[in-house]
């Protein structure tokens, strides 16, 4: 099944605190946001209030390119949320070319054609019920 026809995607989202907001907010635009400390330079996902490795609390939101590579993969073959139960389904864990690492939706032709430490491309997909995701596919 393609993700923009897959519907109850919206009800896998956690309740979102102040910190997240910025991030589900950016994804509604098409676009992939991390933290960047301004202290210390270190840019970090998932969100927090404070930085992760100097404690400063002047975190601000920044842009991220898109550009990953594929760092881990996983092809289900049990669904264990609703909305994906048309298995096999498959999901990378892609560091991003600002630091942090990410996870999202790969085709299961891509996932098998990619090796690790390929470089990949977040793209966004609008879901049935209008969530959007990060999807990555091969550069």
């Amino acid at each position: 099944m393609k993700e923009s026809s897959r519907e109850k995607v919206a009800s896998l989202i956690p309740v979102v605190t102040e910190f997240e907001k910025p991030f589900w907010d950016s994804l509604q635009d098409e676009k992939l946001m991390v933290q960047k400390c301004q202290k210390c330079g270190n840019v970090q996902f998932p969100p927090s209030p404070v930085c992760t490795h100097c404690l400063s609390n002047d975190v601000k939101w920044i842009p991220c390119s898109g550009k990953a590579t594929l760092w881990s993969k996983v092809t289900f073959h049990k669904f264990y949320l609703e909305p994906y139960n048309d298995v096999p389904y498959s999901v990378v864990m892609a560091k991003l070319e600002e630091g942090p690492v990410v996870t999202g939706r790969i085709s299961e032709e891509a996932a098998s054609k990619t090796p690790f430490d390929a470089p990949l491309s977040a793209a966004y997909v609008k879901t049935a019920d209008g969530t959007v995701v990060v999807e990555f596919v091969p550069a």
